[in-house]
C-alpha cells in the first residue's frame, strides 16, 4: 500500500502534535522595591526585591534570570508577604540550556495577586561614606 506523501505528513503531525503543547511561562515583572545590604569585607551584597505578581488558580511557572550579574543561584529564595496561604512553591528547577536562570513552579489555591520577595546573594558591589560641605561664602556666591 503506498500512502501519499500529504497524507503521511498529516499522518506524522497528528503524533507530534501532543509534544508541542504551549507553556506558559512567565517572566517577572519590575521591582516594587530593593533592599541591599552590602558586606564590603566579604563582597557579598543581601539584595531583597519586592513585586507584585497576579497568579491564576492552579500551576504557575515563572522565571528569574540574572545574566550578566554575580548572583549566586543557590541562594535564591521566593517568599510570598501578602496571601501566603493561598500560594506554595512546589518546585524550583534550573534549565540546561541556561545556567543564569530558574523556573519556579507556584501553585495558586485561587486567581490571587500577592506581593513577593525575592531574595539572593550577589558580590561585586561595595559602599563607601562621602562627605560634602558647603561654606557660608560659597552658598552667597
Amino acid at each position: 500500500m503506498r500512502w501519499p506523501i500529504p497524507a503521511l505528513l498529516l499522518s506524522l503531525l497528528a503524533l507530534t502534535a501532543p509534544l508541542q503543547a504551549k507553556e506558559e511561562l512567565v517572566t517577572l515583572p519590575k521591582r516594587d522595591t530593593v533592599q541591599l545590604t552590602i558586606y564590603n569585607s566579604v563582597d557579598l551584597t543581601l539584595v531583597r526585591e519586592t513585586r507584585e505578581l497576579t497568579f491564576k488558580k492552579g500551576n504557575n511557572r515563572l522565571q528569574f534570570s540574572w545574566a550578566n550579574t554575580l548572583i549566586d543561584p543557590t541562594s535564591v529564595e521566593f517568599n510570598a508577604l501578602t496571601n501566603p496561604d493561598k500560594i506554595e512553591v512546589l518546585d524550583t528547577s534550573y534549565p540546561a540550556e541556561s545556567n543564569q536562570m530558574l523556573i519556579w513552579t507556584i501553585s495558586s489555591e485561587e486567581a490571587v495577586s500577592a506581593k513577593v520577595e525575592i531574595s539572593y546573594f550577589t558580590s561585586g558591589i561595595s559602599w563607601g561614606p562621602s562627605t560634602t560641605a558647603c561654606s557660608a561664602a560659597m552658598s552667597a556666591a
